[in-house]
């Protein structure tokens, strides 16, 4: 019976990405999802919280996944169990068995989503710091959400229309798509939103780079430059490129700052703390000041979540 279960939470996940050759149906994924987790399944119930966290497929609701998120750890999922405790703000090992329903009580929205204080820095280009964006304990959460996803990251080659290895990256990265994605990080992804006042269906996905001791990435820019025409798809696709937020998730490494070329300036935060800045001038124009490279740690490693905004409604991708 569980591997009925199993089988039929698997093809709900087929449905709501399009993997395995399936076709993509969201909301046939986000239904099947809801039916396998009504039928008992715990893995069904914690995605189906992730999927009405995000709204994917599906209309958003935050109660809906606390509801969902509960209802797995109740049914022993240990991934929902610690996000409930995270998201309670208590220690995973002080919670017991009988205690999910109470703890999701604890919970408390606006306390994770309102935005943070930020400001600019400096005003040309336009750079800001959100200090103490996120707390240590959440930092460590995306850390280790991120260590075993890592992949070599990729740099847009003009010829082949696609992200390839070079030379100039040598740092790896994790890209959290749908399946990848939990409660707190969908929260934190709503932060970042009201934080640089956007809506949130205009952030691409979260990504957590990682930058071992001499890996780095060279000098680059985060705008799509509309005179390429390598960018023409994705620009008319998905808009502009707008706004690039970081968080420093942690501070062990040495050296390892963001540089801002033209300008001379090499920023480093503290754990937790958020540098953004606009890839666009006041006027809507391109910043060509805002080329930047990310050094290489001399010790130590370097872990950084990056968020890019875009000017258009991405939708459920």
């Amino acid at each position: 019976m569980s591997g009925a279960k199993d089988a039929a939470v698997e093809r709900a996940l087929d449905l709501l990405t399009g993997r395995n050759g399936s076709r993509m149906a969201p909301a046939d994924g986000a239904a099947a999802l809801e039916h396998a987790a009504r039928a008992g399944s715990a893995e069904a119930s914690e995605r189906a919280a992730v999927v009405a966290a995000a709204g994917f497929g599906r209309p958003q609701s935050w109660t809906e996944a606390v509801s969902y998120l509960t209802l797995a750890a109740t049914r022993g999922h240990s991934g929902a169990r610690a996000q409930l405790a995270l998201l309670a703000g208590v220690q995973r090992e002080a919670v017991g068995e009988g205690d999910w329903g109470s703890l999701a009580q604890k919970f408390d929205l606006r306390a994770w989503i309102d935005s943070r204080p930020a400001k600019l820095i400096i005003n040309t280009p336009r750079i800001g710091m959100a200090t103490g964006f996120l707390a240590p304990d959440l930092c460590a959460w995306m850390i280790e959400k991120a260590r075993p996803l890592q992949k070599p990251a990729l740099v847009y080659h003009h010829s082949k229309g696609a992200g390839v290895a070079d030379p100039s990256r040598s740092n790896t990265v994790a890209i959290f798509t749908i399946l990848d994605l939990d409660v707190p990080m969908v929260l934190l992804r709503n932060r970042v939103a009201r934080t640089l006042n956007v809506p949130v269906l205009f952030l691409e996905r979260f990504s957590v780079f990682r930058y071992l001791a001499g890996q780095r990435f060279t000098s680059h820019v985060d705008y799509l430059d509309p005179s390429l025409t390598q960018f023409a798809d994705d620009l008319r696709q998905n808009g502009q490129r707008v706004a690039t937020f970081l968080v420093y998730l942690n501070e062990e490494f040495e050296a390892g700052e963001t540089h801002f070329l033209r300008i001379g300036q090499r920023l480093k935060g503290r754990t937790g703390d958020g540098l953004f800045f606009y890839n666009l001038d006041a006027n809507g124009h391109l910043d060509r000041m805002t080329i930047h490279e990310g050094v290489a740690p001399t010790s130590g490693e370097k872990w950084l979540l990056s968020q890019f905004i875009r000017d258009k409604d991405l939708g459920q991708g």
